[in-house]
């Protein structure tokens, strides 16, 4: 199945206009049964989740048998999702919030009528904010696995692998388990308070007492948060951090500003990896490619996850 990819900048054009439109009011809620349409790798795809993406897919102004075309949306998202999690490359609830945020200013529009918007069209907050999830975290996946111009094809690897273990040189890299710590600073104060803030993360960092004191470190001080990020390959590094945690003496990073304030990474475990994906990743990083079309890399990243899945539809053999 193929299905359109659909980016959360694909509503940009229509947000706006659809921000006047009123809906009918809705019934009274009742309760009802789930009725699950498809489960994909034991993931359940109901009909109202079907439904609700149907009406997003209007919202984008998408044409043609909505439907289907939802229902190969939705499943598509299941498959994404298992792989996510399998793969422990989640973006974490605040920076959903925070694209959130971002995404109804620059529509020109407040959070409250932004989630009206996506209510009165049949999509619902929810419904909305974990497709943004999923988008931002498989792009992330596409990053990490074609982000220094794609991995080797399976032969190619396989042929340089065997060459390396001939001369016992398996290619290896370190995994690291990472949280970010943020000293917040609020857009409208930044000019002013921005350095300040970070000499205060640079000072802070003698004090950092490890990831597993990490939210009492936070609490003890003004506008602080942490947001797990979970475990990456140093291939996978970010770009904007990779030289900061490679580079890193101890268990913290340096301070860099971002959109947010400044902050640093906390390095909770630091370990050696030489597994066939982990030596995939090294030799493809040591190769020399041509500009990468990520639609083609993500249609196939996507047609490798469905050749392997469990996809089931209930009463039907």
């Amino acid at each position: 199945m193929r299905t359109a990819r659909f980016t959360v900048t694909a509503l940009t054009a229509v947000m706006i206009a659809v921000a006047g439109v009123t809906a009918a009011p809705s019934s009274p809620a009742m309760a009802k049964t789930v009725d699950i349409a498809v489960i994909v790798n034991n993931i359940p795809v109901t009909n109202d989740d079907i439904s609700k993406r149907r009406n997003l897919l209007r919202l984008m102004g998408e044409k043609g048998n909505l439907n289907e075309k939802a229902r190969e949306a939705m499943i598509d998202q299941a498959l994404q999702q298992s792989e996510i999690a399998f793969r422990r490359m989640s973006v974490t609830s605040d920076e959903v919030d925070q694209a959130f945020n971002n995404f109804a200013q620059s529509n020109g529009m407040s959070v409250n009528q932004m989630e009206q918007v996506l209510r009165q069209a049949g999509v619902g907050v929810d419904h909305f904010k974990f497709y943004m999830a999923i988008t931002m975290s498989w792009k992330n996946i596409l990053r990490a696995r074609y982000g220094g111009g794609g991995l080797l094809p399976q032969d190619e690897f396989i042929a340089q692998l065997q060459e390396a273990e001939k001369e016992g040189k398996k290619p290896h890299t370190y995994e690291y388990q990472l949280k970010r710590i943020v000293f917040v600073v609020p857009e409208k104060e930044r000019a002013s308070l921005l350095g300040k803030r970070k000499r205060e993360a640079e000072a802070s960092r003698s004090k950092f007492p490890g990831c597993d004191q990490a939210i009492d470190f936070a609490a003890a001080r003004n506008d602080v948060t942490v947001l797990d990020l979970g475990r990456f390959l140093e291939p996978q590094l970010p770009p904007q951090w990779k030289d900061a945690v490679v580079k890193a003496k101890g268990d913290t990073t340096s301070v860099q500003t971002s959109p947010y304030g400044a902050e640093f990474l906390a390095i909770c475990k630091k370990t050696e990896t030489s597994d066939d994906y982990a030596a995939r990743l090294v030799l493809s990083s040591k190769e020399d490619s041509a500009e990468t079309d990520f639609k083609k890399e993500n249609d196939q990243y996507m047609k490798e996850l469905e050749d392997k899945a469990q996809i089931v539809t209930p009463g039907k053999n």
